[in-house]
């Protein structure tokens, strides 16, 4: 679980995971592999969520090990 939490170029690996299935996820929608309906962009706000606070969670990390 310390895996996740290393950071690389200024954020967890966590971090960029979650970007890559954003990313994954939008680029499914836009080849129209998966429908972009209700239950897609609930998915994507969830993500979004996600992405956010760990984000967050990076920075406060960041600003303790000063």
């Amino acid at each position: 679980m310390k895996l996740f939490g290393k950071l690389f170029a200024s954020q967890s690996i966590l971090s960029w995971i979650l970007q890559i299935i954003f990313m994954g996820l939008a680029w499914k929608v836009a080849d129209h592999t998966i429908p972009n309906n209700l239950v897609t962009i609930i998915g994507g706000s969830v993500l979004m969520l996600l992405i956010y606070v760990s984000l967050a969670h990076d920075s406060r990390q960041k600003i303790s090990d000063k």
